[in-house]
């Protein structure tokens, strides 16, 4: 029986979180003990191993997942035959227990090729700095200083007599869920941004944990129709009392998604032009969802 590599001193840190208490930080796919279920690794079909639609899930205290909701592979324009890939995808991140929240994400995917040219990361959506669900707070700083009557140096004798002067300023602070993405070159420092990667964070005044789901685009050129892939990393950092047990398994990390751009569109959210991928309006497929709540959930029977 082949053994899981131990757990890294990279792989799992204790911090300090806003509350004063022990925030845990986890990376998807590495390999402590951990109870059955638990682990993120999916591997790759032996018999369908390209484009799967599921890349990760992990289902105990705190859901994490990662599917993929669309695959097109087409062309820029008709008259830009330019080789294109539109990935439509979403992540989940869903407490299981009260009190259990997830404090921050971090999303990383990166795409490359052995036999041909690396994917060119053209689009993402979300991108840049969002916030959702703002709030404000007031905040009164006090200010104190002591007095001495006899520190004035007009005044001959020490009377031994203080007094504190203090003044109270009030301020508004606010903060909010923040989502921020962004397209990046990594694992070199030369070419064309080969990764899109996302980061989620809570609001630290209400603690109310990340937003929920997440959809996200991504638009990819390619100078070849070769097969590609994804490596992808989620990062999560989680509330003190969500315990490396319950979020890690021990398998080794996922395996990379495989793409092939022979393979027709799944056209799962629409019929897409496969010949006019520029013309998407790239920003009108994505979506941040902080909660959901259900109107009208009380109902009458009889």
């Amino acid at each position: 029986m082949e053994l899981s590599p131990p757990l890294s001193d990279s792989a799992f840190q204790e911090t300090d979180s806003t509350e004063g208490q022990a925030a845990f930080s986890l990376d998807i796919g590495l390999a402590p003990v951990g109870d059955q279920g638990s682990a993120y690794h999916f591997k790759n079909d032996p018999s369908d191993p390209l484009q799967r639609k599921n890349w990760t899930e992990r289902k105990k205290e705190v859901d994490i997942r990662a599917s993929c909701l669309d695959i097109v592979h087409g062309l820029l324009a008709q008259e830009q035959p330019v080789f294109c890939t539109l990935l439509v995808l979403e992540f989940r991140f869903d407490p299981r227990k009260h009190g259990r929240r997830i404090l921050s994400a971090d999303i990383e995917l990166r795409f490359s090729s052995d036999s041909g040219s690396d994917p060119e990361v053209a689009r993402i959506s979300p991108i840049g700095r969002l916030s959702l669900v703002p709030s404000n707070q007031e905040e009164v700083t006090t200010h104190a200083t002591e007095l001495s009557a006899g520190s004035a140096a007009s005044l001959p004798v020490d009377l031994g007599v203080s007094w504190t002067w203090s003044k109270a300023v009030t301020k508004t602070v606010s903060d909010a869920a923040t989502v921020i993405g962004s397209i990046d070159t990594l694992g070199r420092t030369w070419g064309k941004k080969n990764s899109a990667s996302w980061t989620l964070m809570e609001n630290r005044m209400t603690k109310t944990g990340i937003p929920s789901c997440m959809r996200a685009a991504i638009l990819l050129y390619r100078e070849d129709e070769e097969p590609f892939k994804c490596d992808f990393t989620i990062k999560a950092k989680t509330d003190w009392q969500t315990s490396l047990r319950n979020l890690l398994g021990s398998t080794p990390p996922d395996d990379p998604v495989l793409f092939d751009p022979t393979l027709a569109s799944t056209n799962n959210l629409r019929v897409w032009d496969e010949l006019a991928l520029g013309s998407l309006d790239i920003d009108s497929l994505s979506d941040i969802t902080h909660s959901t709540i259900l109107e009208s959930a009380t109902k009458r029977v009889g």
